[in-house]
Order: structure tokens, then sequence, then C-alpha cells
């Protein structure tokens, strides 16, 4: 007996003087990080540092932070930021952000408000911090921008994995109910009025090269630069509307994509009516688009049933000889 309470104590005074040392390692360590930033040039800053949770978990919380970004211009300010982890797998960690935050760039600034947004994420052990996997959980979100657009999502979530055997490269996936775009982008996407001010739902499949990878230098040197795309899944409906999509791109330094997207569209006139009181597409052209179109999806049997090829090359989307509009700048800042 006297032997097993000696072992306990003594696994005890381990454990303890391990957690111990952990815990002032996060606190050096995010202080160091800290001064690194500032020595670099980002404004960089927190009023108070904790790290609790003895004896099972550490407990990191940082109040009052704001870090800037000179390169980019990016600047984000939280009245606190929390980081928790399992004491016996600190490599594996669940951030959580506070219910207001705001994110300023060199043209606007957005307030966020969010009744829930956390992610889970698995890092490769090493000092790199590795993404290997995450999940990101989003209720209730907000957005204000100080040029005064608004848009929020009711719930959302994103997944994201490293493919084995493919460097740089992960399989994301994403889905959000109930998301209200900026009355402007629909008033200016629809001027026929068409489109309901809410988005329904939308679930997006993928795998993503990039190049180079989702570790700490994302964040202090440059953010990866999708490289490609292997869309499996895109669905989306949006009133009366209804989408989606696959195909392959291939994504240029600018974040130009080309490649071929197969598109299926129920209610499809009523994007051609769309396009057209947009000014996209001239009204005698429109005509001419709606009976071709048209002419395609009665050979299916479903003439309210669209499935059309789509080109992107040399920054617009084709449908045949008809450019539909410039394609999406993937950049990320």
């Amino acid at each position: 007996m006297r032997l097993i309470l000696t072992v306990a104590i003594l696994a005890a005074a381990l454990w303890s003087g391990y957690w111990a040392l952990a815990a002032r390692g996060l606190e050096t360590g995010i202080a160091a990080w800290v001064e690194t930033r500032r020595a670099e040039g980002w404004a960089a800053d927190y009023a108070d540092l904790q790290v609790a949770g003895f004896p099972l978990r550490f407990e990191t919380t940082l109040s009052d932070l704001a870090l800037a970004d000179p390169g980019t211009g990016l600047a984000w300010t939280a009245p606190a930021f929390r980081i928790e982890a399992e004491a016996h797998r600190p490599n594996r960690v669940l951030a959580i952000w506070p219910e207001v935050q705001q994110i300023a760039t060199p043209d606007e600034t957005i307030a966020i408000g969010a009744l829930r947004m956390e992610g889970r994420l698995g890092f490769r052990p090493g000092p790199a911090l590795e993404v290997m996997q995450a999940a990101y959980a989003l209720e209730e979100v907000s957005l204000a921008s100080s040029l005064g657009w608004e848009a929020s999502l009711a719930r959302g979530e994103m997944t994201a994995a490293l493919v084995e055997g493919r460097e740089d490269t992960h399989r994301i996936g994403f889905a959000a109910e109930q998301v209200r775009l900026p009355a402007r982008l629909v008033a200016l996407v629809d001027r026929a009025g068409i489109l309901p001010g809410l988005f329904e739902h939308l679930r997006i499949d993928a795998v993503l090269g990039f190049d180079a990878p989702w570790d700490r230098r994302a964040i202090e040197e440059r953010r990866p630069q999708i490289t490609r795309i292997e869309l499996t899944r895109l669905d989306a409906k949006w009133g009366d509307l209804e989408l989606s999509a696959a195909g392959v791109l291939d994504v240029d330094a600018a974040g130009l994509p080309t490649g071929m997207l197969t598109v299926r569209a129920t209610n499809w006139r009523d994007m051609v009516a769309i396009a057209r009181a947009s000014g996209r597409l001239p009204g005698g052209l429109a005509d001419r688009l709606e009976e071709a179109l048209g002419l395609i999806a009665g050979l299916s049997g479903r003439p309210e049933t669209l499935d059309v090829p789509l080109r992107l090359a040399a920054g617009q989307t084709w449908l045949g000889p008809v450019p539909l509009g410039p394609v999406p700048d993937f950049t990320i800042r």
C-alpha cells in the first residue's frame, strides 16, 4: 500500500510539473510570437494572457487582442480569444472566438457578431504547426460594414483535411443555411427583382490544391494561394433557382481559374431574365440565348432544367461562344 501511495504521489508530482512547464511554455511562446510580429512592423497587442485548466486541460485566454498585418492591411480586434486543449493531446485544440469582433481592411471595417464561432484543429507535431484537419461551426453570424452593407447566416460549418499522398492538398466541405446577402449585392445581380434576399442553402465539396502548407507561416508571412480546384459537388438554392455544379479548374498566380464546369440549373429562365435586367446580356442576345437554351433543355424532357458545360478562360465565363461574365478571383488576401 505504501508503495502504491508513493508511486501515486510521484506520478501526481511529475504530472503537475509537466502541466506547469507546459503552461509556462504557452505563455512565453505566445508572448514571444507577439514580440516577433511587432519587430516585423505589425501592430500586435493584448491586455492579459492567462493559462488555466489544471490538471487535465490547457485553457489559454487572451483579452483585448489586436493584430494588424502591414503587408495586407488586414487588422483584427477581439475582446477575448480562447484556445483549449487536452493536456495529453496539446496538438489538438479548440479555438473559440467571442460573440463580437472586428475586421478592418484598407477599404472598410466589418463588425462581426456570432452566437457561436469555434473551430477544432489538429496540427502536425512540430514547430511549424501545420493544420492536418479542421472543423468549424457557426451559428447566428452577422456582418455589418462601415460601407453600409449587412449580411448574415443562420448556421454554417466547414471541414478540411489533408489528402494523403498529395502535398498541400486539402479536402474541403462547406455548408451554410439561411444566408442573407447584402442588399446592394442582390440588387446589383438581380435588377429584375426576381430573387429573394435570403439564400436558402449552399453546399460545397471540393479538393483544393495550394502553393504552400497551411501552417504558422500562413499568418506570419503570406497566405497560401489556390492552384487547383476539383469541385465534386456544389448545390445551392436561392428562391426558385436551384444550381448544382461539378468540374476541375486550374488557378493561375493572379487567382484566375481556367477549366470546365458542368452546371445544372432549375428554373433557368429566371437566370436569363436576371442577366438581361442587369445589362450583362443585351436584349437581342438574351432572346437568342433563351431560345437556344430552351432547345437544349427540351431535349432532356425537362424544359425547366438545363444541363450545360461552362468554360472558364481568358478571365471570362463562356457558354459556347457567349461570354456570361468575369470569372471569380480566388486570391486569398
